[in-house]
């Protein structure tokens, strides 16, 4: 299964840009190198295009942001959008006995500049009551920005992280790396100059004998659900949350169903 990862690409890219910045008395330069330090302590997932996987208004997150947690202390996310490609890296902060998430992006738009970076670090604020979550962006000096591009940007690609985490609070939902990279092959790749190679994470729903496809009846939703949409998190009787997303069709019996256009495996308990 094709998994792209971005990771080597931007940690080379914004390497070199952090030192120019740097050399110029570019502020944006601690940014850069921000996400250049995180890459390589970090745990990579390559997510469906534009980095969504749910249509359901973030409902099976935890109403209290700061209670919010990543699933690893540091974690990189490549996704692609037509010819844009982005990569967000979020951390985990912990400051006043309390947890934010902290995220960058890096973005490479497809019209030839390659791949540059938003200036900024966003966290979430507010919890609205549809569901949906308000971003805080920051730049160099601690400063909001507030309802300009750049913050419109990041929130729309920091939305990437609630949903991995919401995927990850459901039952039938796991990580799992897709090829393990040997460390000595990695350090022998950069001492000749090569790209770091990064283990990547895919997500995998496993359908059980107690978890229902699109199609079964589960509570009060009889009807048939064969429809082709995002992921959505259903609620069991028993209090537990299940992913169902548009390629788990059918009946369990049809085995094996894989869909790499949205980096998911859907595999028989």
């Amino acid at each position: 299964m094709h998994t792209p990862c971005f990771a080597a690409q931007v940690e080379r890219a914004l390497g070199t840009a952090a030192e120019e910045l740097a050399a110029a008395g570019n502020p944006g330069a601690a940014f850069a190198q921000a996400i250049v330090r995180a890459i390589p302590a970090a745990q990579h997932f390559t997510l469906p295009a534009g980095g969504r996987l749910f249509d359901d208004g973030l409902r099976g997150l935890d109403t209290d942001l700061h209670a919010i947690r990543l699933p690893y202390p540091v974690i990189a996310l490549s996704f692609a959008d037509g010819a844009r490609r982005t990569l967000v890296v979020a951390q985990e902060l912990h400051e006043a006995e309390r947890t934010t998430i902290v995220v960058q992006v890096a973005v490479d738009t497809g019209d030839g500049q390659g791949w540059g970076f938003y200036p900024c670090t966003a966290q979430p604020k507010q919890r609205h009551d549809d569901g949906s979550v308000a971003w805080v962006c920051f730049d160099s000096i601690g400063s909001r920005l507030d309802r300009t591009p750049m913050h419109e940007a990041v929130m729309a690609s920091a939305r990437s992280v609630l949903e991995l985490i919401e995927a990850l609070t459901c039952n039938n939902v796991a990580s799992e790396i897709v090829e393990r990279v040997d460390p000595a092959v990695n350090a022998r790749r950069r001492r000749q100059g090569k790209l770091a190679l990064y283990e990547t994470r895919v997500l995998v729903v496993r359908v059980g004998e107690q978890v229902h496809a699109i199609g079964s009846p589960v509570g009060d939703r009889n009807g048939p659900r064969e429809h082709l949409r995002r992921g959505h998190v259903r609620r069991l009787p028993d209090g537990r949350r299940t992913w169902v997303q548009c390629c788990v069709v059918g009946s369990r019996a049809l085995g094996v169903v894989k869909k790499s256009a949205y980096v998911v495996e859907v595999e028989r308990a």
